[in-house]
């Protein structure tokens, strides 16, 4: 039986890494454009294909029991995101918690 303390896996990234993560994790993926991601410079990639690539993970840590959250500070306020609207947000950290083993 798991306890409700047990603790789970968690990593933050900032922006460049987060991207990265996208790219390692995606990059192989049977999406032909995607496997074309791991020679791109991240600076060439349209932020319509990051937002793909992180409706992808969300979907598949969530479906894992895992989670994607979104984090800026604006005005000295911490503000949390659990998705993105239109444009890739610039200077987020992200917080990727994977599921319980």
């Amino acid at each position: 039986m798991e306890s409700e303390n047990e603790k789970q896996a968690v990593i933050t990234l900032n922006d460049e890494s987060f991207k990265h993560y996208l790219i390692e994790r995606y990059g192989t993926s049977e999406n032909f454009n995607w496997k074309k991601l791991k020679s791109a410079s991240q600076e060439l990639i349209s932020p319509e294909t990051w937002i793909q690539l992180y409706n992808r993970a969300k979907e598949d840590l969530a479906q894992k029991g895992g989670s994607l959250m979104g984090y800026e500070l604006v005005n000295n306020i911490l503000l949390s995101h659990d998705g993105i609207n239109s444009h890739w947000p610039m200077n987020w950290m992200w917080v990727i918690r994977f599921e319980r083993n």
